[in-house]
């Protein structure tokens, strides 16, 4: 019985009676299920960086990764192609080299990063071995196998790096692979000298480039252009423009991917006398990629 407005007190006790039942017997949010999904899957995406890192970087025994410096930043010239296009492609690479940190050198500077796109690479790269005795620079590879292997090549776009020893004051030491910190102060932690590109040579296979268009061209060749890597590496399902000649035409990537940009930033971003720069790389990715 209601007097003057106010529930009588067994009405009371009936509805709090309700609710509670209502209350139970609602079910529990599902919270911890979606946790723990979600953090299998930062794992899975973990791993996947670490592998995608370790596939492409070249690091050799007891030495930096490559990149270039302040001392020989990158300048590069575009040939084989009609002007316009020449200029987009150089346009694009200066762009997603300024974007990774990398340093670029004056408009008027000596080119170091060839990026030459002809219908017949062999005889060209054959002719041009002949005249040219230092094209590879002082490659210490007994035989020849590593300069054979590259000659005679028949992928689309086929890449060669020349690099030196800087000492950490950023004095060139000549290139000195295999023999590491000859230098070497008693030290862990740190490289004395580092590995820095000083030339590369980037050919462009027109007749197996073909379907490519122009935007996954300068995306291909800037992320071989800017570091040391190996372009035919084995990256999986890892979402990356080194997929461009590995997949049908209608699944190529169509230019750099997030996990490419990354890497590139991270290269630039990361002590390179640091010995365990590769790791942080890989931490450096992921935290970009999957900020908490």
């Amino acid at each position: 019985m209601a007097l003057g407005g106010m529930v009588a007190p067994t009405a009371l006790l009936i509805c709090a009676s309700a609710n509670a039942q209502s209350t139970t017997a609602a079910p529990a949010p599902h919270i911890d299920t979606i946790t723990v999904e979600a953090a299998r899957q930062r794992e899975a995406v973990e791993r996947q960086v670490r592998a995608f890192v370790a596939q492409i970087a070249v690091k050799p025994y007891e030495s930096s990764l490559a990149r270039w410096q302040t001392v020989v930043p990158m300048c590069p010239l575009v040939a084989g192609l009609l002007r316009e296009d020449g200029e987009y492609i150089l346009a694009r690479i200066s762009k997603i080299a300024a974007a990774a940190g990398a340093p670029l050198a004056s408009e008027h500077c000596k080119p170091n990063l060839y990026i030459i796109v002809s219908a017949n690479p062999d005889a060209l790269l054959k002719a041009w071995n002949k005249r040219d005795v230092w094209m590879f620079g002082d490659e210490p590879d007994q035989g020849g196998t590593k300069i054979r292997k590259f000659l005679n090549s028949n992928s689309p776009i086929r890449v060669w790096y020349n690099a030196e020893l800087y000492s950490d004051e950023g004095a060139p030491l000549g290139n000195m692979e295999g023999r590491a910190n000859l230098r070497a102060r008693a030290t862990r932690i740190v490289f004395n000298e580092t590995r820095d590109l000083t030339s590369a040579l980037i050919m462009v296979d027109s007749s197996r480039a073909r379907g490519v268009n122009f935007i996954q061209l300068a995306s291909y060749i800037a992320m071989l252009g800017l570091a040391e890597i190996r372009a035919d590496a084995d990256v999986a399902d890892a979402p990356s423009i080194l997929h461009l000649f590995s997949r049908s035409e209608n699944d190529r990537p169509p230019g750099l991917s997030s996990w490419d940009e990354a890497f590139l930033k991270a290269l630039y971003h990361t002590e390179q006398t640091d010995k365990q720069q590769l790791g942080e790389i890989k931490t450096t990715m992921i935290e970009g990629l999957l900020p908490r």
